[in-house]
Protein backbone atom coordinates (compact mmCIF):
# COMPACT_ATOMS: atom_id res chain seq x y z
CA UNK A 1 0.00 0.00 0.00
CA UNK A 2 1.22 3.28 -1.02
CA UNK A 3 0.80 6.69 0.35
CA UNK A 4 -1.69 9.20 -2.53
CA UNK A 5 -0.05 12.08 -4.29
CA UNK A 6 -1.99 14.54 -2.76
CA UNK A 7 -5.50 14.68 -1.22
CA UNK A 8 -8.05 16.90 -2.94
CA UNK A 9 -11.70 16.26 -3.67
CA UNK A 10 -11.11 16.80 -7.26
CA UNK A 11 -8.83 14.33 -7.89
CA UNK A 12 -11.11 11.70 -9.85
CA UNK A 13 -10.51 8.45 -11.78
CA UNK A 14 -10.80 8.90 -15.46
CA UNK A 15 -11.56 6.01 -17.79
CA UNK A 16 -9.16 5.01 -20.32
CA UNK A 17 -6.78 2.00 -21.45
CA UNK A 18 -3.65 2.18 -18.79
CA UNK A 19 -0.81 3.65 -20.80
CA UNK A 20 2.47 2.51 -21.42
CA UNK A 21 4.97 3.15 -18.68
CA UNK A 22 8.73 4.22 -19.57
CA UNK A 23 11.01 1.99 -19.55
CA UNK A 24 13.11 3.36 -17.19
CA UNK A 25 12.64 3.61 -13.45
CA UNK A 26 10.85 7.31 -12.70
CA UNK A 27 12.42 7.64 -9.11
CA UNK A 28 15.48 10.45 -9.90
CA UNK A 29 18.35 9.42 -10.15
CA UNK A 30 17.74 6.31 -11.14
CA UNK A 31 19.01 4.13 -13.74
CA UNK A 32 17.58 0.66 -13.59
CA UNK A 33 14.90 -0.05 -15.96
CA UNK A 34 11.43 0.03 -14.75
CA UNK A 35 10.08 -3.82 -13.75
CA UNK A 36 6.89 -3.06 -12.10
CA UNK A 37 3.46 -0.94 -12.95
CA UNK A 38 3.22 1.28 -9.84
CA UNK A 39 -0.26 3.20 -9.41
CA UNK A 40 0.31 6.98 -7.73
CA UNK A 41 -3.08 7.43 -6.73
CA UNK A 42 -4.02 3.36 -5.00
CA UNK A 43 -7.25 1.87 -5.27
CA UNK A 44 -7.78 2.52 -1.64
CA UNK A 45 -7.58 5.85 -2.46
CA UNK A 46 -10.05 5.78 -5.60
CA UNK A 47 -12.31 3.04 -4.24
CA UNK A 48 -14.82 2.23 -6.99
CA UNK A 49 -13.24 5.00 -9.47
CA UNK A 50 -11.39 4.00 -12.86
CA UNK A 51 -7.75 3.49 -12.19
CA UNK A 52 -5.60 3.94 -14.18
CA UNK A 53 -6.27 8.20 -15.22
CA UNK A 54 -7.00 10.48 -12.98
CA UNK A 55 -8.23 14.22 -13.41
CA UNK A 56 -6.03 16.75 -11.07
CA UNK A 57 -7.84 19.46 -9.28
CA UNK A 58 -6.79 22.21 -12.75
CA UNK A 59 -8.59 19.20 -14.97
CA UNK A 60 -5.83 18.19 -16.73
CA UNK A 61 -5.45 14.24 -17.16
CA UNK A 62 -2.52 12.33 -16.16
CA UNK A 63 -1.76 8.34 -16.23
CA UNK A 64 -1.92 6.50 -12.83
CA UNK A 65 1.03 4.46 -13.63
CA UNK A 66 4.75 5.09 -13.75
CA UNK A 67 7.03 2.49 -14.16
CA UNK A 68 10.12 2.23 -11.18
CA UNK A 69 12.04 -0.56 -10.74
CA UNK A 70 11.73 -3.44 -7.82
CA UNK A 71 13.76 -1.09 -5.00
CA UNK A 72 11.94 1.34 -5.28
CA UNK A 73 8.71 -0.07 -5.79
CA UNK A 74 9.11 -2.03 -2.46
CA UNK A 75 10.20 1.52 -0.52
CA UNK A 76 6.89 3.19 -2.09
CA UNK A 77 4.62 0.02 -1.22
CA UNK A 78 5.39 -0.42 2.59
CA UNK A 79 3.27 -0.86 5.42
CA UNK A 80 1.22 1.54 6.80
CA UNK A 81 3.52 3.71 9.33
CA UNK A 82 6.70 2.11 7.84
CA UNK A 83 6.89 3.60 4.42
CA UNK A 84 10.20 4.23 3.28
CA UNK A 85 9.38 6.57 0.23
CA UNK A 86 6.45 8.41 -1.47
CA UNK A 87 5.60 10.24 -4.48
CA UNK A 88 4.22 13.94 -3.30
CA UNK A 89 2.00 16.04 -6.23
CA UNK A 90 3.19 20.09 -5.69
CA UNK A 91 1.35 22.64 -6.06
CA UNK A 92 2.19 23.40 -9.92
CA UNK A 93 0.92 19.28 -10.36
CA UNK A 94 4.58 18.54 -10.64
CA UNK A 95 5.09 14.75 -8.75
CA UNK A 96 8.72 14.64 -6.44
CA UNK A 97 9.92 11.62 -5.04
CA UNK A 98 10.10 12.13 -1.07
CA UNK A 99 11.98 9.60 1.19
CA UNK A 100 11.50 8.79 4.86
CA UNK A 101 14.36 9.94 7.03
CA UNK A 102 14.34 8.75 10.63
CA UNK A 103 14.47 12.02 12.95
CA UNK A 104 14.66 11.58 16.89
CA UNK A 105 12.94 15.35 16.81
CA UNK A 106 9.84 13.93 15.30
CA UNK A 107 9.48 10.96 17.72
CA UNK A 108 7.98 7.80 15.77
CA UNK A 109 7.44 10.24 12.98
CA UNK A 110 9.89 10.47 9.87
CA UNK A 111 11.19 13.23 8.34
CA UNK A 112 10.38 13.63 4.17
CA UNK A 113 13.66 14.37 2.31
CA UNK A 114 12.71 16.16 -1.17
CA UNK A 115 15.14 14.05 -3.75
CA UNK A 116 13.91 15.65 -7.10
CA UNK A 117 11.08 15.55 -9.69
CA UNK A 118 9.56 12.09 -10.62
CA UNK A 119 11.77 11.42 -14.29
CA UNK A 120 9.73 10.72 -16.40
CA UNK A 121 7.11 12.78 -14.87
CA UNK A 122 3.44 10.87 -15.63
CA UNK A 123 2.12 11.00 -19.11
CA UNK A 124 -0.38 13.18 -20.08
CA UNK A 125 -2.02 15.36 -23.19
CA UNK A 126 -1.43 18.39 -21.37
CA UNK A 127 1.91 18.34 -19.96
CA UNK A 128 3.65 20.60 -17.41
CA UNK A 129 6.29 22.66 -18.90
CA UNK A 130 8.75 22.95 -16.27
CA UNK A 131 10.54 26.15 -16.96
CA UNK A 132 8.74 28.20 -16.37
CA UNK A 133 6.41 25.77 -14.11
CA UNK A 134 2.96 25.83 -15.86
CA UNK A 135 0.14 24.02 -17.48
CA UNK A 136 0.22 24.34 -21.32
CA UNK A 137 -1.41 22.38 -24.18
CA UNK A 138 -0.08 20.15 -26.48
CA UNK A 139 0.09 21.61 -29.64
CA UNK A 140 0.31 18.15 -31.74
CA UNK A 141 -2.60 16.56 -29.67
CA UNK A 142 -5.21 16.88 -27.60
CA UNK A 143 -8.85 15.39 -27.00
CA UNK A 144 -11.10 18.48 -27.58
CA UNK A 145 -13.29 16.35 -30.45
CA UNK A 146 -13.43 13.48 -28.39
CA UNK A 147 -17.28 12.94 -27.97
CA UNK A 148 -18.35 10.98 -24.37
CA UNK A 149 -17.37 7.23 -24.59
CA UNK A 150 -14.93 7.81 -27.38
CA UNK A 151 -11.51 6.67 -26.90
CA UNK A 152 -8.38 8.03 -28.58
CA UNK A 153 -6.59 5.71 -30.97
CA UNK A 154 -3.14 7.27 -29.71
CA UNK A 155 -2.68 7.19 -25.89
CA UNK A 156 -5.92 4.79 -24.91
CA UNK A 157 -7.67 8.07 -23.21
CA UNK A 158 -11.39 7.32 -22.79
CA UNK A 159 -13.88 10.66 -22.19
CA UNK A 160 -16.34 9.54 -19.49
CA UNK A 161 -20.12 8.90 -20.10
CA UNK A 162 -22.14 11.43 -18.28
CA UNK A 163 -23.12 9.97 -15.12
CA UNK A 164 -27.25 10.21 -13.89
CA UNK A 165 -27.14 11.19 -10.73
CA UNK A 166 -27.49 8.44 -8.34
CA UNK A 167 -29.63 8.53 -5.36
CA UNK A 168 -28.60 10.68 -2.07
CA UNK A 169 -26.32 8.87 0.09
CA UNK A 170 -28.16 8.18 3.66
CA UNK A 171 -26.59 10.51 6.15
CA UNK A 172 -26.89 10.73 10.09
CA UNK A 173 -25.95 14.07 12.55
CA UNK A 174 -22.11 14.22 14.28
CA UNK A 175 -22.13 16.39 17.12
CA UNK A 176 -19.12 18.31 18.87
CA UNK A 177 -19.04 20.26 21.68
CA UNK A 178 -17.93 24.27 20.86
CA UNK A 179 -17.49 27.25 23.72
CA UNK A 180 -20.32 29.53 23.86
CA UNK A 181 -19.07 32.53 25.77
CA UNK A 182 -16.85 35.11 25.06
CA UNK A 183 -15.61 32.84 21.64
CA UNK A 184 -18.44 31.48 20.26
CA UNK A 185 -17.13 28.32 18.93
CA UNK A 186 -20.03 26.99 15.91
CA UNK A 187 -19.32 31.02 14.46
CA UNK A 188 -15.78 30.24 14.60
CA UNK A 189 -15.94 26.84 12.79
CA UNK A 190 -18.70 28.08 10.41
CA UNK A 191 -16.23 30.42 8.94
CA UNK A 192 -13.19 28.31 8.52
CA UNK A 193 -15.25 25.84 7.17
CA UNK A 194 -17.30 28.38 4.35
CA UNK A 195 -13.91 29.68 3.16
CA UNK A 196 -11.88 25.89 2.91
CA UNK A 197 -15.34 25.54 1.04
CA UNK A 198 -14.78 27.92 -1.34
CA UNK A 199 -10.81 27.13 -1.94
CA UNK A 200 -12.37 23.16 -2.28
CA UNK A 201 -14.25 24.44 -4.88
CA UNK A 202 -17.43 23.53 -2.91
CA UNK A 203 -18.79 26.86 -2.87
CA UNK A 204 -20.03 29.37 -0.11
CA UNK A 205 -23.42 27.36 0.76
CA UNK A 206 -22.17 24.86 3.44
CA UNK A 207 -25.92 24.17 4.36
CA UNK A 208 -25.98 21.67 1.51
CA UNK A 209 -25.75 18.55 2.18
CA UNK A 210 -22.02 16.70 3.46
CA UNK A 211 -20.11 19.92 2.40
CA UNK A 212 -19.37 20.30 6.06
CA UNK A 213 -18.54 16.94 6.08
CA UNK A 214 -15.81 16.72 3.17
CA UNK A 215 -14.48 20.05 3.71
CA UNK A 216 -13.15 19.02 7.25
CA UNK A 217 -12.38 15.79 6.12
CA UNK A 218 -10.09 17.22 3.35
CA UNK A 219 -8.38 19.72 5.83
CA UNK A 220 -7.62 16.72 8.41
CA UNK A 221 -6.34 14.41 5.09
CA UNK A 222 -4.08 16.96 4.45
CA UNK A 223 -2.96 17.96 8.04
CA UNK A 224 -2.26 13.94 8.04
CA UNK A 225 -0.47 13.90 4.68
CA UNK A 226 1.94 16.69 6.18
CA UNK A 227 1.91 15.66 9.29
CA UNK A 228 5.85 16.41 9.61
CA UNK A 229 5.52 19.91 8.72
CA UNK A 230 1.87 20.66 11.12
CA UNK A 231 4.12 19.30 14.28
CA UNK A 232 7.05 21.52 13.23
CA UNK A 233 4.60 24.67 13.45
CA UNK A 234 3.16 23.72 16.59
CA UNK A 235 6.05 23.41 18.09
CA UNK A 236 7.24 26.79 16.75
CA UNK A 237 4.18 28.56 18.39
CA UNK A 238 4.67 26.47 21.45
CA UNK A 239 8.52 27.86 21.59
CA UNK A 240 7.42 31.17 21.21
Amino acid sequence: MSLSPAIHPAIRGVEGKAHPVDPRCAAPGCISVSQQRHHMWPKSSLQKQPQEWVSLPSGRVVSNGIGLCMRHHALITGPVGGHQASIKMEPDETFVWLDAEPDPSYGTEVKWINQGLLHPQPYSETPVDLEPKRAVKSASHSHPDLAPGETCHSCGYQRPLPRPPGPARKVKSYGIAVPDDAEIGADVLDEWVEQLAVILGFGSDVSQRLVRYHTIVAALAWTMQNRQQFIEDIMEVKAS
